[in-house]
């Protein structure tokens, strides 16, 4: 069943096997304040698995998904995001490190899980 999240209308589900997906990278830079990762934008794609790293060894960093409550990830820490619909995500850098973001994303599709595997399984 398709959700709207944050506006878009998204059809695939994290763990649809019929889905193609692929690695994306972005780093934010160190103090650069809030930044936004917004996949539709900048890949066309939504992710269904996000890594996030803090790689300031002394301060904190902040991240919000989908327009959540921001949570705070402490110093050289990471944590990954499975199994998720990830529109976009903000994150606000430590002032001594970057942030680093590993995701993976999977294709905007106009159609349903069930029509892909229909026409990929004949």
């Amino acid at each position: 069943m398709p959700q709207i999240i944050q506006g878009y209308r998204v059809t695939v589900k994290p763990n649809d096997t019929t889905a193609e997906s692929t690695f994306v990278s972005d780093i934010v830079a160190a103090g650069a304040g809030a930044t936004t990762i917004h996949y539709p934008t900048l890949y066309r794609s939504i992710a269904i698995s996000v890594a996030i790293k803090n790689q300031d060894a002394a301060n904190p960093c902040t991240f919000s998904i989908n327009g959540q409550p921001a949570v705070s990830l402490s110093a050289g820490s990471d944590q990954n995001i499975n199994g998720q619909n990830v529109v976009s995500v903000q994150v606000t850098p430590g002032a001594a490190g970057t942030t680093d973001l590993l995701a993976q994303v999977t294709p905007m599709y106009l159609s349903t899980e069930q029509a892909r595997f229909n026409l990929a399984g004949g």
